[in-house]
């Protein structure tokens, strides 16, 4: 990680991002909410050539500043936490892989998602 290079991309997310919810459930049932962390997100869908290895129409690319991701307290995301989307977060997605690799010198999650 180049910390100049976090913080850019930390404002650049939130100047032209979207507030999401990030969630991490209890394994116990009824399921209720573990963790909880409300940050700003930049989500597009996936244009048709990027539609291969599990990636279907409907799924959701999702990119987040570790940074923010810390100072709210969120632990490491991870495959099955949920993001809730919109502006009253009323479109739970599930996360299906995260990269950390793609953009760990911006120290940010490239997520996909899928759900409603």
């Amino acid at each position: 990680m180049n910390p100049a290079s976090a913080k850019r991309a930390r404002d650049a997310i939130r100047r032209r991002g979207e507030l999401v919810s990030v969630r991490r459930m209890t394994s116990t049932l009824p399921s209720t909410v573990a963790n909880r962390a409300d940050v700003k997100a930049t989500v597009r869908g996936y244009v048709p050539a990027e539609l291969v290895n599990g990636i279907t129409i409907g799924s959701r690319r999702v990119i987040i500043s570790q940074l923010d991701l810390h100072a709210a307290g969120y632990p490491t995301i991870r495959k099955g936490d949920r993001i809730y989307l919109g502006k009253t977060f009323e479109t739970p997605t599930t996360i299906m892989t995260v990269d950390p690799d793609h953009r760990e010198y911006q120290s940010c999650f490239d997520i996909s998602v899928s759900g409603a």
